[in-house]
C-alpha cells in the first residue's frame, strides 16, 4: 500500500470521527444528561485533537521516509554522456560536471595510464543500457562531494533505480570505500554478494579473459 493511499485513508477516517463527535455532542446538548453529555463531548474533542496531532506526525514521517528512498534530498541533473562503467558526465546547474559513482569501482576502459581491463567494455555497455543521454537523474552526496580529480562523488538515481547498486548487482561494480564516504557501502556490498551468488558479470564462468576481483 502506497503512502499516498495510507494518508488518504487516515484523513477519511479522521473526518468521520470528527463528524461523529459533532453529532454526539449536538444530541447531548439538551435534556437531563446535558452536563454529562457536554463533558463527554469535550473529552471526545480532546481525543480527536490528539489523534489529529499523532496522525499528522505519522504522515510527516512517512513523507520524509518516502522522499529519502527516492532521492528527495538530492539534486537534479541531466545525463550528457556515459564515460565508462562508473563515470558519467551530467549537466548540473547549467554546467557540465563529471560524476564518479560512489562506493563502486568497475573495470577500467579509459584510464590514461592503464590498459583496458577484462569486462571493462561490458561494464560501459551495461551503464549505457541503464542510462541514456537526456535522462533526468537525481544525485545524492555523502560527506565529501568531490575527489582529487574534482569529480563529483554521488549516488545516481534514475526514477526508482539506484544505478550504483544496480551496477554492483549486475556484477560490474565492486564495492569500494574511500573514507569518509560510506553512505551506500552496505547496499553495494549486498548487491555484489548477490552478483557472486548468481554468477553474473565478472563472476560468470564463460569469460574470455581473467577479471581482477577485489
Amino acid at each position: 500500500m502506497s503512502n499516498r493511499y495510507f494518508e488518504q485513508n487516515l484523513q477519511r477516517h479522521l473526518r468521520r470521527a470528527a463528524r461523529r463527535g459533532t453529532q454526539r455532542s449536538g444530541r447531548g446538548a439538551g435534556g437531563r444528561g446535558r452536563r454529562r453529555q457536554s463533558g463527554r463531548g469535550i473529552f471526545q474533542w480532546l481525543a480527536i485533537v490528539l489523534v489529529v496531532v499523532l496522525v499528522g506526525a505519522l504522515i510527516s514521517w512517512f513523507q520524509q521516509d518516502e522522499a529519502g528512498s527516492s532521492g528527495g534530498d538530492g539534486e537534479a541533473a541531466t545525463l550528457v554522456r556515459v564515460v565508462d562503467g562508473d563515470t558519467l558526465v551530467v549537466e548540473l546547474d547549467g554546467q557540465e560536471e563529471r560524476i564518479r559513482l560512489l562506493n563502486i569501482d568497475t573495470p577500467e576502459t579509459v584510464h590514461p595510464q592503464q590498459p583496458v581491463e577484462c569486462m571493462g567494455p561490458e561494464a560501459t555497455e551495461r551503464m549505457e543500457e541503464l542510462v541514456s543521454p537526456g535522462a533526468q537523474l537525481t544525485l545524492k552526496f555523502d560527506e565529501e562531494r568531490t575527489d582529487q580529480y574534482d569529480r563529483l562523488l554521488a549516488g545516481v538515481f534514475l526514477d526508482a533505480v539506484f544505478i550504483n547498486e544496480q551496477m554492483a548487482r549486475d556484477g560490474f561494480g565492486a564495492p569500494v570505500h574511500y573514507a569518509p564516504n560510506d553512505r551506500f557501502l552496505d547496499q553495494i556490498e549486498e548487491a555484489w554478494a548477490e552478483a557472486e551468488a548468481d554468477g553474473v558479470g565478472v563472476f560468470a564462468d564463460d569469460l574470455d579473459c581473467e577479471p581482477e576481483l577485489p
